[in-house]
């Protein structure tokens, strides 16, 4: 949205309004059920090192023009996570984040507002039921109950779906996930359906080849649907299921096909975590891809974690459902493809 459409258009002028309303109602949930407002730092030493993210790179120099290379979050998350480590409980943020190589699409734009919160102790449910809680809340102060997006339109207030992701795997493509975990026959499935396996794709590239062309259409129509318990492969930052570690505490919302949130019963094992950084470090490596500093901080702050689970929920796409914007770049001010074409 750039500053002329928003003088002369009195649809966008009322968006950005809401937006604004939102967002303290956002503020205002969290308020009421005694969450601390954090703030941390944007530039960081260390970022998420997930293969497919990209921070954006920056310097800063001192006074003796000295040079240190930091970069712009990808997320909060591990700064949240060392206050959590400092005793904090229940916390929550609302702040920029940044993606380099990020495309400047209908629901993407390389820099976002993103709300994050945390619980300790914590489970990954009741993240879930913050999450359906929060959507409600606003539906109710605002009147609005109705997302739309894209020609789908979803009543916010009536009851929400939960359903696991192998459940979709049997439902959509007819196989049961727990036989296709293993790299070699993901692959074989993959094949078979038609997609192209290409040399050095891993188990979450053959994954997404199928759910994102098969699956995710479908989810998230009818109801706002949660869907859980990712393969353990996909777990990033969660830990793994107790009851079957094939599968990890992770889920992910969906609203008029718009998938929104992404969470984490949190992995609170230093030792653990640190493995997969450099699993992933790897994988970067292998992608062509710089690999960044660890965050060793937070490994040591993980090991004076209880129990934990947190959130990630892009407010950019949360305020189109709820003001039936057509693009994100009718809810946010100046985005990054306004700017280059000015």
């Amino acid at each position: 949205m750039y500053w002329k459409e928003l003088k002369d258009n009195p649809r966008l002028k009322n968006v950005f309004d809401q937006r604004a309303v939102i967002v303290r109602l956002t503020r205002e949930f969290f308020w009421s059920q005694n969450f601390i407002e954090t703030e941390t730092s944007t530039a960081v030493k260390a970022p998420d090192q997930e293969p497919h993210l990209d921070p954006i790179m920056t310097k800063f120099h001192d006074e003796n023009k000295r040079e240190t290379v930091w970069y712009l979050q990808t997320s909060p998350e591990f700064a949240m996570k060392k206050l959590l480590g400092a005793g904090y409980e229940k916390i929550f943020q609302i702040c920029k984040c940044f993606r380099d190589e990020e495309e400047s699409g209908v629901t993407h734009n390389p820099e976002f507002t993103m709300i994050e919160w945390y619980r300790t102790p914590g489970a990954y449910e009741e993240i879930m039921t913050d999450t359906e809680n929060l959507f409600k809340y606003i539906a109710e102060k605002t009147g609005v109950s109705l997302a739309k997006y894209n020609g789908c339109e979803i009543d916010m207030t009536k009851k929400w779906e939960r359903v696991r992701v192998k459940d979709l795997w049997q439902k959509y493509i007819g196989v049961n996930l727990d036989d296709y975990l293993d790299e070699k026959k993901m692959a074989e499935l993959v094949r078979e359906r038609g997609y192209q396996v290409n040399e050095g794709d891993d188990f979450n590239d053959l994954f997404h080849k199928i759910f994102l062309n098969e699956i995710e259409p479908h989810i998230g129509k009818n109801n706002p649907t949660i869907v859980y318990e990712y393969p353990a492969q996909l777990a990033a930052l969660a830990r793994l299921c107790p009851a079957d570690a094939r599968y990890a505490e992770r889920f992910e919302l969906y609203i008029c096909g718009l998938e929104i949130a992404n969470c984490f019963g949190e992995l609170t094992d230093g030792e653990a975590q640190l493995k997969r950084f450099e699993h992933e470090q790897g994988e970067r490596v292998r992608l062509g891809k710089s690999a960044m500093p660890i965050d060793k901080e937070l490994i040591n702050a993980l090991k004076c974690l209880p129990n934990a689970a947190g959130v990630a929920l892009g407010m950019d796409r949360m305020i189109m459902l709820f003001t039936g914007a057509r693009n994100i770049n009718e809810v946010i001010f100046q985005t990054v493809k306004d700017q280059l074409e000015y």
